[in-house]
């Protein structure tokens, strides 16, 4: 049996949802997906807007908060139906929907900060009638080396290859995931990506896909030593993230780099974000065992497309030659969707993709908001079935 699971995502400056639907093979041991399409649905201009006139942090307590819940959900909803409809599916065939327990919990977005606990699954699944896993993805949730959303996808990939692989994700966070032949994957949490951009760049208005406006910005600017040495002296007591008690160290840190920043033109503090940025991907790269760094580069993310960022990250890196997840069928701005509709599958069989920390190896995996009686029901059997045959 092939299950056809939906995943869906809001990253950091991305200003909209990304969805994917994924084929998931019935086989035993490391799964296989095969990506079959994705989409994309940008947030209506009056939510862009309140994020950004909200400064970065938008407050739970603003009058215009549940009227902004509803309309995300909304967009999560519509996009979901949108894309089976263009996959010339219907709902039925749909096995189940995956997609954060709290909005934006992982980006490391100051503008997400006041999502914390909430998350659009419950009415994700009443709109469409489909039964939705939302993956326990709250900041204090879990440690970043050992988050299956960090590690499991690309596992899934590559860690039965035959080449060592480093992963490079560029989303609102760097993560950096190694693959070997014969050892065990590796994840680090680097520090802020897009969250950084987003900072910098409060932009009102929806962006356009494909368009890539913050490099154009950014090499309109000039790289400010002054600024750099400044960000790294906040950074250096703010990180390494990976060692953090939770993800609000990362907000922490945009709230100090905010202050005292006037002085400076917003395209030179664009250009020296993003080679801020840069030098994070390389410090976490230098704690990489020589053996897993042999291979291919692989880029994910919404800034893998980011053309000033790949060409200073190619800089950097000297002779390795990167490439995007995009040559392996998987569009880059696509992977968080992608990654949240492989681990909802994981869930639905019961099993842990990758072994937790003491203080969070109790914690479930996800939580289910069931959808019509059809689809419930499907997902009842097939966890059920499974949990026979792993006892």
């Amino acid at each position: 049996m092939i299950r056809t699971i939906l995943g869906l995502h809001a990253g950091a400056g991305e200003h909209g949802v990304h969805s994917v639907l994924i084929d998931i093979p019935d086989q035993m041991g490391l799964i296989r997906p095969v990506f079959r399409m994705g989409m994309y649905q940008a947030f209506p201009l009056e939510i862009c807007r309140w994020l950004a006139k909200a400064g970065d942090k938008p407050s739970r307590e603003s009058r215009y908060f549940d009227n902004a819940c509803k309309i995300i959900a909304d967009q999560f909803s519509v996009l979901a139906l949108s894309t089976i409809k263009e996959a010339n599916l219907k709902e039925e065939e749909i096995f189940a929907v995956g997609c954060d327990s709290s909005l934006g919990a992982m980006e490391g977005s100051r503008r997400f900060l006041a999502f914390r606990g909430w998350g659009p699954g419950q009415e994700v699944s009443q709109t469409t009638g489909l039964s939705v896993v939302c993956i326990n993805s709250d900041g204090d949730a879990r440690s970043s080396s050992s988050d299956p959303v960090f590690s499991y996808p690309g596992s899934s990939l590559f860690a039965q290859g035959k080449e060592p692989v480093v992963m490079i994700h560029l989303g609102g966070m760097i993560k950096i995931s190694a693959f070997a032949p014969g050892l065990p994957a590796l994840t680090f949490q680097g520090g802020p990506c897009a969250s950084l951009f987003e900072l910098i760049f409060n932009s009102e208005s929806t962006a356009l896909l494909g368009v890539d406006f913050l490099s154009k910005r950014a090499v309109q600017g000039k790289m400010q030593q002054l600024l750099l040495d400044k960000w790294f002296g906040i950074a250096s007591r703010c990180m390494p993230f990976n060692k953090s008690k939770n993800r609000g160290d990362c907000a922490l840190f945009l709230d100090e780099i905010q202050d005292g920043q006037k002085n400076y033109d917003d395209e030179d503090m664009l250009c020296s974000a993003h080679h801020f940025v840069v030098a994070l991907i390389k410090n976490q790269i230098e704690k990489v065992p020589e053996e897993y760094k042999q291979g291919r580069y692989i880029l994910t993310g919404s800034h893998a497309r980011n053309g000033f960022l790949r060409h200073l990250l190619g800089l950097s890196l000297g002779d390795k030659k990167l490439e995007l997840i995009d040559s392996l069928g998987i569009p880059a701005p696509s992977w968080d969707s992608f990654s949240r509709a492989l681990v909802a599958s994981c869930a639905l069989d019961g099993i842990t993709p990758h072994i937790g920390n003491p203080r969070t190896i109790n914690r479930p995996l996800a939580a289910f908001y069931p959808g019509s009686n059809a689809s419930w029901g499907k997902c009842l059997r097939w966890m059920e079935s499974h949990s026979r045959q792993a006892g």
